[in-house]
């Protein structure tokens, strides 16, 4: 008879490792990612022989990793990386309280479904980017606007994910959480919070990827810093590899992000099966 051990051993499923590199294993998707990489450079080098397309429309990964080291030794890196990040932080901190808390209560209180999900539905469609420039008439250029602008592109994912979590939350753990004595708060909490928690979590790495892309947006048009605003002054003076390397940071700065809240979930949910 096998043992429960050979039993989860057999359950578990079959996922690959990557290669050992001295003694350190490499993800695969990070092995996908590196193939990637060096496949384009690859590319870039039989380019300089035969000369196939423009190197200067499309530079290789070698030419953007010098743009980048050029706006480090220029000490604007620094400056538009990290103006970029807190607009981003910012709005997130506003869209995530504000879309929980009327998540919550438009679940739980029937009048506030009545007044508000109407004019949530009706506002939601409308595109982010198409509201920007009202925002910049109502608010100005400075730093408002874009925070006002990322709290708007993330309060409807995270509202729209938790708004339906709650509503699937078991009524059986509400009636048991009853019958033990628990307070309307302690239930709040204890149950309809921490069922949907993993359902936030989720919510938030989908609003925060949205967060990176409209930032761009906004600092096209209403900043004079941020990555956004290289990447258009860039293309004024039709630096490619520099317009490059911008986006290919906010590309870095979207998958870091990305991997930090998915090990802040498997470390806060270590219970749940994938």
């Amino acid at each position: 008879m096998a043992s429960n051990s050979d039993i989860s051993d057999i359950e578990r499923p079959l996922v690959p490792r990557g290669p050992r590199l001295r003694g350190l294993r490499v993800p695969p998707k990070a092995v996908t990612l590196i193939t990637v990489i060096a496949a384009w450079q690859a590319l870039a080098i039989l380019n300089d022989f035969w000369q196939f397309y423009n190197a200067t429309l499309v530079p290789s990964p070698g030419g953007i990793v010098r743009a980048t080291i050029e706006l480090w030794r220029e000490g604007t890196l620094w400056t538009h990386l990290s103006a970029s990040c807190l607009r981003v932080l910012r709005g997130m901190g506003l869209a995530i309280p504000m879309a929980v808390a009327m998540a919550y209560l438009v679940a739980t209180w029937k009048w506030a479904e009545i007044v508000f999900d109407p004019v949530i539905e009706f506002i939601r469609p409308v595109p982010s980017l198409a509201l920007l420039p009202i925002f910049i008439v109502w608010f100005g250029i400075g730093e408002l606007t874009k925070t006002i602008f990322i709290t708007y592109s993330a309060f409807f994912i995270i509202f729209v994910a938790t708004l339906e979590a709650i509503r699937d939350v078991d009524p059986v753990l509400k009636r048991a959480a009853g019958s033990m004595g628990m307070s309307p708060r302690q239930m709040a909490y204890h149950v309809t919070f921490k069922s949907v928690l993993p359902q936030i979590m989720v919510s938030i790495r989908l609003a925060l990827a949205t967060s990176w892309f409209v930032i761009v947006g906004a600092e096209f048009l209403a900043a004079n810093e941020g990555l956004g605003y290289l990447i258009n002054f860039s293309r004024v003076w039709f630096k490619i590899d520099t317009m490059m390397a911008a986006a290919a940071l906010i590309g870095v700065l979207g998958l870091a992000s990305n991997y930090l809240l998915l090990a802040l979930e498997r470390r806060l949910f270590a219970w749940r099966e994938r």
